[in-house]
């Protein structure tokens, strides 16, 4: 049986509500990430979306920049893509689902993110220079799918992808594109064949780490997913990104680890906030985890206080008037700290 934190309890039982509010809806939004080139940004972004106010989803995009979201119903979403602290600000846009009728129906809005001011478009965290020439007929069916991945049709995306790969079996950039389309599909096995793959091909892809990591935090696999997170960091240890992903993994990792393994809590944690640092150093204090997130955090650490200040602050970004069970456990964290004795006593 897992043992979690009361706090941990409460955000599962938020997020059960909000899945079960949104369960009657079926439409979907997606998108993408990309740079004032048009390009995608280099690491993984997250990605949040605020309905009424409310974030309702997290999300990171995958190597391609692209983001879904599901189960929506009709009206107007916050989509908010965190920057990287180093090139890129924080940016958020608006997206209309103007749905009409009781059929699926499928939305698309971009976010181009706003450069910092003074800062070089460079590619940071990019440190890899391998490169391939590939044959002119892979390139082009590799250009189709791209083109029909962006009109949303993507089993015919993925047969252009297939063909490039039959043409050049060694096509990193095909492989890794193919685990995105898996990953976002939910087909998991698929996803981690072609990132192994990729991984094959070249070895110090930091991008293929970044990707396997988010198909085993998708599957709840945490423990495994530090570990690729903290072999993304190895290749490219500038880059905040992979420190932040690594430190989520270990928080959820710590927040779901079994009673038989209770004691190794505390050695998680404190390599979480090793991570945390990390990430806040190489972002120039920019780039922190989510407000939830660091909230369980602190409540797993013994410092309600520095708990309950995030989810307070959790409640201003978001504006929820009525989020009942997160002003419940700000008032016990309240309590719980003035009740706790001074270190020095």
């Amino acid at each position: 049986m897992l043992k979690v934190s009361r706090l941990v309890l409460a955000f599962l039982v938020l997020s059960a509500s909000a899945i079960v509010a949104h369960a009657q809806f079926i439409h979907r939004l997606q998108g993408k990430v990309i740079t004032p080139s048009g390009t995608q940004p280099p690491n993984p972004v997250m990605v949040t979306l605020t309905f009424s106010g409310r974030p309702i989803y997290k999300t990171f995009t995958d190597l391609s920049g692209r983001f879904s979201f599901t189960a929506l119903s009709r009206g107007t979403y916050q989509l908010t893509a965190e920057g990287d602290g180093q090139t890129f600000e924080t940016t958020s846009v608006y997206a209309e689902v103007a749905a009409f009728g009781s059929s699926p129906q499928l939305f698309t809005q971009d976010i181009q993110l706003r450069p910092i001011a003074g800062r070089p478009l460079g590619q940071t965290g990019v440190v890899n220079a391998f490169t391939q020439n590939v044959p002119k007929a892979a390139r082009q069916a590799f250009e189709r799918a791209a083109k029909l991945n962006g009109e949303l049709k993507t089993e015919a995306a993925i047969e252009q992808i297939l063909e490039a790969i039959r043409i050049f079996p060694a096509y990193l950039e095909a492989h890794l594109e193919l685990g995105n389309i898996f990953l976002r599909a939910g087909r998991f096995e698929q996803a981690i064949a072609e990132l192994d793959r990729a991984r094959e091909i070249d070895p110090n892809n930091e991008r293929a780490y970044q990707s396997f990591g988010l198909v085993l935090m998708k599957q709840k696999n945490y423990a495994v997913a530090v570990l690729v997170f903290g072999e993304a960091a190895r290749l490219n240890p500038t880059n905040p990104m992979n420190e932040l992903m690594r430190a989520t993994a270990l928080i959820h990792q710590a927040a779901t680890v079994p009673e038989a393994q209770i004691a190794d809590r505390p050695s998680l944690l404190d390599r979480a906030a090793l991570s945390l640092s990390q990430a806040s150093r190489l972002s120039g204090d920019k780039l922190k985890a989510d407000s939830l997130t660091l909230a369980s955090f602190y409540e797993m650490r013994n410092e309600p206080g520095r708990a309950a200040d995030e989810l307070e602050l959790f409640l201003r970004k978001s504006e929820m008037k009525n989020a009942e069970v997160i002003q419940k456990e700000i008032k016990r964290l309240r309590t719980k700290a003035k009740e706790a004795k001074p270190l020095t006593q």
